[in-house]
């Protein structure tokens, strides 16, 4: 062993001395700001951590800066939305290996109109809409911009300031994530989680050699600066995403009686409100048993740690038949305020020229009084330049109106650059007034709640019914929360709908089912955000929807449908108005995909989405248009490429890979992964999803039992599939009128051969020809 120097030893009384100096001082230091009491707060990484490099790269946070107004619409708030527009259906037409983290320019610019009042064509939510029918759910909630640039904050698991959004449980074995450098093998460094950006152009994300995905940068339509990526959407879902939903306890049971059981049902939803909740935040589940129970009106969760289970979401499982013959929700679980709650004194604005997509990092002007862990909303505030470049002033879009928050948290401050957890998803430049920053306090949130196991049913008189019930699920000001293994049917609106400051919630195996009413603006929107950020839909079925993966005006992101089917639908899905930007559609099919502008649709709704991407999707039309300034994408999608409805002459979005998917299979899975670990992935998915799609397997479930226990039978060519018009193929395929059935065994002319005898079978996914009994 080797010796030490004895005049070495001879120092070591001295430096145990000077030691102990050393941390009686330490300690004795007063506190800093926000650590009065001995702890600053700080977020709780479950695997993602803040970016402490000085790489270049950068991430950036979404958040909901504007606070709703009461009078502003809803999702179906619409007037002659559902017109047929004209159809269109011609279609148009160096990598540097090096990480890059997308420093923002500082500027002294105006950050432009930052103003909160509500949009010149709001309606008030007492007042019926243009459809004569008055909405049933609260006034939408302005939108959160997109994810920004390139590199990631990792984990996003934030220690929320109070109890309506508590820190998510430790994750099991978090991944080390390594930084990447030029062409360096990667050091571990656990407290940093990067994304890889190899030059410009396609393809956006691809798996590279590590096995991770590798982004290359683009210009947003009518630009030439390629400085934005792929936003990062893993952090949609319960606790951010991958994160297996819990079991939680029973602690009252119930079981079938005759009569209105609402009364008995919310005692028992009331009695678990009032006990303590565990060490998880969980109080207790109401256990109803198997069996039918009539609710004569809406049944409340008003606490957090509160779940309401049945036993089983078929017809011979739990039934709750909802009676009122008037609109309502027949379950909401809801918190109460409103808001943001901007703290008084504390706005800034954003000095960076260009916060780009997918950025985690940016500029203000001062970052006194701002500290690691503030819940912070990030301002997008345009100006009138930016609505005289997309045109929208003409119906009646608004600065003011368009002045949209994203909630955030910071996780790094470097002088008066601030590091946020969640990329940021809608440009924010100078040249279209900017934006600003400013502190929150969110109160009243209820956070644990889980509605599971349970068959809805709305009772009506026709087939065009609008007294009965509206919503099944309706969750208001909810974070870290779940719907799963639910059926509805016969309600009028949806299944689920997310609104006001709704945040990081999973609706898994849930199904709509034929829904009751007219078939118009304003009805069947079954799976709906409103508000909120971090919403994950998953292996979801519709039938008979018209909007069915949608989101109202000004929703910000992530949110993400992901392996999702919609059949006999009487509409289109995507963003439905106003400017909803930071949405993904993964592996989602439905009978047409739509990001376009709609002009004068309804009261206005013009460009209904930005940072709107479809990721292998398919459907028998495809409308992928792009906003100045902004960016769409289509990629690996199946379907016939059309122009926008309601305006022919909009750009095509980034089309990519048309008619041949692309790997990864999923982006959100792959994203996840990245962030978090192959265990991430376990945990929020099922032996099939991670296999490959899954829509045969949701076509064959419609719902009824639980999709774990659906065995597929018959014909393996052509027994399951997915729903594409009435022909095989010969509408939408090859030299019959489309693109992409040459490249199938048999070419075009096999392809246009047979016919579809069921409504849910394709030859889209099936080798043709597509023949069926």
């Amino acid at each position: 062993m080797k010796q030490r120097h004895p005049q070495k030893r001879a120092l070591w009384p001295f430096c145990i001395v000077l030691l102990w100096l050393f941390a009686y001082v330490s300690c004795a230091t007063p506190p800093l700001p926000g650590q009065e009491g001995g702890s600053q707060e700080t977020p709780q990484y479950g695997g993602e951590r803040p970016d402490v490099s000085s790489q270049d790269t950068s991430t950036v946070e979404k958040s909901n800066g504007v606070e709703p107004s009461a009078n502003e619409p809803d999702v179906g708030n619409e007037s002659n939305e559902d017109k047929e527009p004209p159809s269109g259906n011609e279609s148009k037409g160096a990598e540097d290996g090096k990480p890059v983290e997308f420093a923002p320019e500082a500027s002294s610019s105006d950050a432009g109109d930052a103003g909160h009042s509500k949009d010149a064509d709001t309606v008030d939510a007492n007042e019926a809409t243009s459809d004569g029918v008055a909405e049933p759910s609260l006034p939408e909630e302005p939108s959160l911009p997109e994810e920004g640039l390139v590199v990631e904050e990792p984990g996003g698991q934030e220690k929320a300031s109070g109890p309506e959004e508590p820190a998510p449980p430790e994750r099991s074995n978090p991944p080390e994530h390594a930084q990447v450098t030029d062409n360096v093998v990667p050091e571990k460094q656990p407290t940093l989680y990067t994304r890889q950006v190899v030059g410009n152009g396609s393809p956006l994300a691809s798996l590279g050699s590590s096995g991770r995905l590798v982004y290359r940068r683009y210009a947003n339509e009518g630009q030439k600066n390629a400085v934005h990526i792929l936003p990062d959407f893993s952090y949609a879902g319960y606790q951010r995403g991958g994160v297996a939903l819990p079991t939680v306890p029973t602690r009252v049971t119930l079981s079938p009686a005759s009569g209105d059981s609402r009364a008995r049902i919310q005692a028992a939803i009331d009695t678990v409100s009032k006990l303590q909740p565990d060490s998880q935040g969980f109080r207790g589940a109401v256990l109803l048993k198997k069996g039918t129970y009539t609710i004569g009106d809406t049944l409340v969760i008003r606490a957090s740690g509160v779940v309401l289970r049945g036993e089983g979401q078929g017809k011979s499982g739990t039934l709750l038949v909802a009676s009122k013959r008037s609109q309502h929700e027949l379950i909401r679980v809801a918190g109460t305020g409103s808001g943001f709650g901007e703290v008084k004194n504390t706005r800034v604005k954003i000095s960076s020229s260009v916060v780009p997509v997918g950025a985690t990092s940016f500029d203000v002007t001062s970052s006194n009084g701002y500290a690691v862990g503030d819940r912070i909303v990030v301002l997008r505030t345009p100006n009138q330049a930016w609505l005289n470049a997309l045109g929208m002033g003409q119906y009646g879009w608004t600065t003011s109106g368009y002045t949209v928050g994203h909630e955030r948290r910071i996780t790094a401050i470097k002088g008066n650059t601030l590091h946020i957890d969640i990329p940021i998803v809608d440009t924010m430049e100078t040249t279209y007034g900017g934006g600003a920053i400013y502190k929150a306090n969110v109160t009243g949130r209820i956070e644990q709640c889980g509605v599971e196991d349970l068959r809805l049913v709305s009772q009506y008189s026709n087939k065009t019914d609008e007294n009965h019930a509206w919503i099944g699920v309706k969750f208001v000001r909810v974070v870290h929360s779940w719907v799963r293994r639910v059926t509805t049917q016969y309600f009028g609106y949806a299944a689920v709908s997310i609104h006001s400051q709704s945040n990081f919630n999973t609706v898994e195996e849930v199904a709509m089912l034929d829904p009751i009413s007219q078939i118009t603006g304003g009805r069947r929107y079954p799976f709906n955000v409103s508000g909120g950020v971090g919403n994950l839909f998953q292996r979801c079925f519709a039938r008979g929807g018209r909007h069915n993966f949608v989101t109202s005006s000004r929703v910000t992101g992530p949110h993400v449908w992901l392996d999702c089917l919609a059949v006999t639908n009487h509409s289109d899905d995507g963003p439905h108005h106003r400017w909803a930007t930071g949405l993904l559609f993964d592996n989602t099919s439905s009978s047409a995909l739509n990001v376009q502008n709609r002009e004068s649709s309804g009261t206005g709704h013009g460009w209904a989405g930005a940072q709107v991407l479809f990721w292998n999707a398919v459907a028998s039309t495809i409308i992928c248009d792009a906003p100045k300034g902004a960016m769409n994408w289509a990629i690996g999608c199946v379907g016939k490429k059309s122009q926008g409805s309601w305006a022919p002459g909009e750009p095509y979005g980034w089309w990519e890979s048309e008619g041949k998917v692309v790997k990864p299979r999923s982006l959100y899975l792959q994203q996840l992964e990245d962030r978090l670990g192959s265990q991430a992935v376990n945990h929020v998915t099922t032996s099939l999803q991670r296999s490959g799609r899954i829509w045969p397997l949701l076509a064959a479930w419609a719902g009824e039992g639980r999709l774990d226990q659906v065995k597929l039978s018959g014909d393996p060519t052509c027994a399951t599939g997915i729903r594409s018009g009435t022909a095989c193929c010969a509408s939408s395929c090859g030299t019959c009128g489309g693109s992409g059935c040459s490249q199938r065994s048999g070419g075009a002319s096999a392809c246009c051969t047979g016919t579809i005898n069921a409504s849910t079978r394709s030859c889209n996914f099936y080798k043709p020809p597509c023949r069926l009994p």
